[in-house]
C-alpha cells in the first residue's frame, strides 16, 4: 500500500489522564489512539495469552506492570507527541496495540504492533503499521524506520514487506524464543 492510497487524517483529542490535546490517526477502518487507563485491562488480556505473545516472550506481565506501563507511555506521549498507541475499529471495538518507540540496542525508531487474536488475519496490523509508518516518515520525519521480530514470525514478516520495509540484517534478541530478531528497515 503507498502513502497515496493511505486515507488519513489527523484528529486532536484530548486524553482526560494528561489534559494534554494529542494525536489520534484515523485510518479507513481503524482509529489510532494514544493509551488510556481504558486499555489496560486488553493489554493485560492480551499479556497472559500465550499465543499472542509466542514470539514476544515474555507471557504473564503481572497486571500492575501492565498499569505502570501504561501510565509511563501516556507521560511520554504527551511529552514526544509519539509512542505507543490503541488501534480500534471505527465501530470502537479494541484490536490491540501499535507503537513507534525507541530502540536503544539499534539506535533506531523502531515500530511494531500486537493484534488480539480474534483479529488475526483481517488486515489490521497491515492497516495500523502502514498508517503508523506513513506517519511518523511524513509527518514526524524519523527516518530510517526499522522494525525487529522474531524469525520464525512469518506473518509479522509478510506484514512488514506489504508495507514496504526491506530485510536489514539479524541480531541477537535475547528475549525471543529464537534468541536472535530479523530486522527489517525502510530507507
Amino acid at each position: 500500500m503507498s502513502d497515496r492510497e493511505i486515507d488519513f487524517k489527523l484528529r486532536l483529542c484530548t486524553t482526560i489522564a494528561t489534559g494534554k490535546t494529542l494525536a489520534m490517526l484515523c485510518g479507513n477502518r481503524i482509529v489510532l489512539k494514544p493509551l488510556s487507563k481504558s486499555d489496560v485491562d486488553l493489554m493485560d488480556q492480551m499479556n497472559q495469552d500465550s499465543e499472542t505473545m509466542k514470539f514476544l516472550g515474555r507471557v504473564g506481565t503481572p497486571r500492575s506492570r501492565v498499569e505502570e506501563f501504561i501510565q509511563k507511555q501516556q507521560d511520554q506521549f504527551a511529552r514526544r507527541g509519539w509512542g505507543w498507541m490503541a488501534i480500534e475499529s471505527q465501530q470502537g471495538d479494541k484490536l490491540g496495540f501499535t507503537l513507534l518507540q525507541f530502540c536503544s540496542r539499534l539506535s533506531e525508531i523502531e515500530i511494531g504492533y500486537r493484534i488480539c487474536r480474534d483479529y488475526w488475519g483481517q488486515g489490521y496490523a497491515t492497516e495500523s503499521t502502514q498508517l503508523l509508518l506513513s506517519h511518523a516518515l511524513n509527518e514526524l520525519h524519523f527516518n530510517p524506520v526499522i522494525a525487529a521480530i522474531d524469525p520464525l514470525n512469518i506473518a509479522s514478516e509478510r506484514v512488514l514487506q506489504k508495507i514496504g520495509m526491506q530485510y536489514w540484517k539479524e541480531i541477537d534478541w535475547e528475549t525471543t524464543p529464537s534468541g536472535f530478531a530479523r530486522c527489517y528497515k525502510i530507507p
